[in-house]
C-alpha cells in the first residue's frame, strides 16, 4: 500500500539548513550513496513548501524530480515553471495529499520539506514512514526539523542503515494507537 513519506536529512544537532537556508554542509556527503535511487523509484508524488521550491529553483534543480510536484504556497511564484506537472496549492494538507496521492498510483507520496511543511504534516498525523539521514555534523544554528511538531507521536523503529563517512539513517514508521 502507499505511504505518505518523510525523507530528509539531518545534522546531528537536528537542523535540515543552517543560517540563511544554507545547504553547503551536504556537499562532502554528496558522492556517497545511501541508496537514494533505490528509494525515489518508488515514489510517484512529491509535496514541497514554497521556499523549498524557490530554493531548488535557485541552485538549477528544477528538473531533478521528474514526478507531479505540489508546493504548498500561498502565492504562485512570478515566473512561470517550465514543468507543466508542478501544482502551486494553499488547500488543506489533506487535500493536497489526496491529490498528490492520485497522481502517485500505486507509489508513495514524498514529503520533501522544508521543516515547516514536515512538521505541518506530522501534526496532522499525515506521515506514515519517517526516513531521516543524519549527517555527521554540528551547525549550532538554523533550521530544526521537529521544532514545532506539537503532537505526541509514537513510531516504530524499522531499519538503521549505515553509510560511508560516518552517514546513518533511520527507518521508522508511525504506530497508529
Amino acid at each position: 500500500m502507499p505511504k505518505t513519506v518523510l525523507y530528509i536529512a539531518s545534522s546531528l544537532d537536528g537542523f535540515i539548513a543552517g543560517k540563511d537556508d544554507d545547504l553547503s554542509w551536504l556537499g562532502p556527503f554528496q558522492d556517497v550513496d545511501y541508496d537514494y535511487e533505490a528509494f525515489f523509484s518508488r515514489i510517484g508524488a512529491i509535496i514541497e513548501g514554497r521556499r523549498t521550491y524557490d530554493i531548488e529553483i535557485k541552485n538549477g534543480w528544477e528538473h531533478a524530480h521528474p514526478v507531479p510536484l505540489f508546493v504548498l504556497s500561498r502565492d504562485v511564484p512570478a515566473r512561470k515553471s517550465e514543468r507543466a506537472d508542478v501544482v502551486f496549492t494553499h488547500d488543506d494538507l489533506a487535500g493536497v495529499l489526496a491529490s498528490a496521492q492520485e497522481k502517485a498510483g500505486p507509489k508513495d507520496v514524498w514529503i520533501e520539506g522544508g521543516a515547516n511543511i514536515a512538521q505541518q504534516f506530522i501534526n496532522r498525523g499525515l506521515v506514515d514512514r519517517f526516513i531521516l539521514t543524519l549527517v555527521p555534523v554540528f551547525l549550532g544554528e538554523g533550521i530544526r526539523l521537529f521544532d514545532n511538531v506539537l503532537v505526541r507521536s509514537s513510531l516504530s523503529l524499522q531499519e538503521v542503515r549505515r553509510f560511508d563517512r560516518g552517514l546513518v539513517q533511520l527507518v521508522y514508521s508511525m504506530k497508529k494507537e
